[in-house]
């Protein structure tokens, strides 16, 4: 495994050219004469937003039947292992920036933390959108006049349309996603069978469903409005109902067994979302 902290030694290895500048770069495929067309993994401390057509073997990207061929993009996070071996070179385009220039920006999309194989896959029209942006992109980086400002712009214009698109594809998917909405209910309600005193998480779930935890909780928020947490918080409160109404346990255990380090906590997070206590519920014999 090699790992890069310089975006210049990483185009060096795979071909690419030099960059212009220490923490942006934007390569257009077709400028690049030697690509290296394997490599067993490597890392870097940059995120790499790519755009790429004519790639081999798309399943491993993600590609469903429910996806067009054509274009399609995904996104690498610093220290993400990226590993590929294709029989051609591809074509597109990619950016890799910093996230100290993307902290400078403020610039944060949930889609920068996606798994390799969680890529968008695009429609013609989209695809339309995204090679127009990043030629211009691209562009606006060879002029020797160029403005760090423009190029951030461009980069937050093609998030911005990253973020719609993705919203397109949830609901294409809709049949598999459906099927992922369904497990994650059931593992849900039955996690307290196996899991006595630990509170659940979305990343438990996202993990048990083999999706990143970004993934997942944009896959749940679209297809049910609702986000993980919030179906999380709800089946606690559920559970905890059930508990109070039903067991003798005074309400520090019952909120020790849910996975609550401290009774105070578990009260604080009852009234939150229910407004009264664990005790007026309890006493009252409130619903």
């Amino acid at each position: 495994m090699v790992h890069f902290n310089k975006i210049i030694d990483y185009n060096t290895f795979i071909g690419y050219k030099k960059p212009k500048k220490e923490l942006i770069d934007v390569v257009r495929y077709d400028d690049c004469n030697d690509l290296r067309l394997s490599c067993s993994g490597l890392t870097s401390d940059f995120y790499m937003i790519a755009f790429k057509q004519n790639m081999s073997d798309l399943k491993w990207f993600g590609n469903t039947e429910y996806d067009s061929k054509s274009g399609f993009l995904y996104f690498i996070k610093p220290g993400q292992v990226h590993q590929w071996e294709v029989q051609e070179a591809w074509t597109g385009y990619h950016i890799l920036i910093s996230p100290l220039l993307l902290q400078e920006y403020n610039i944060d999309f949930s889609f920068l933390q996606y798994e390799i194989n969680e890529a968008l896959f695009l429609s013609k029209d989209e695809q339309l959108q995204i090679e127009n942006l990043y030629m211009q992109l691209y562009d606006e980086y060879q002029k020797d006049t160029y403005e760090l400002e423009i190029l951030i712009a461009y980069c937050n214009l093609i998030f911005t349309h990253v973020v719609k698109f993705y919203k397109r594809q949830f609901y294409s998917r809709e049949p598999l996603y459906n099927k992922i909405v369904v497990e994650f209910k059931k593992e849900l309600n039955t996690y307290y069978v196996e899991n006595e005193n630990r509170l659940p998480t979305v990343h438990y779930f996202a993990e048990k469903l083999n999706l990143s935890t970004n993934y997942f909780g944009d896959l749940i928020k679209n297809h049910t409005g609702k986000t993980p947490s919030e179906i999380i918080q709800n089946k606690i409160i559920t559970e905890a109902k059930q508990r109070l109404r039903s067991t003798e346990k005074t309400i520090a255990e019952i909120g020790y067994d849910l996975g609550f380090e401290y009774p105070t906590y578990f009260t604080r997070f009852f009234k939150k979302l229910t407004d009264y206590t664990p005790s007026e519920f309890k006493i009252n014999k409130l619903r």
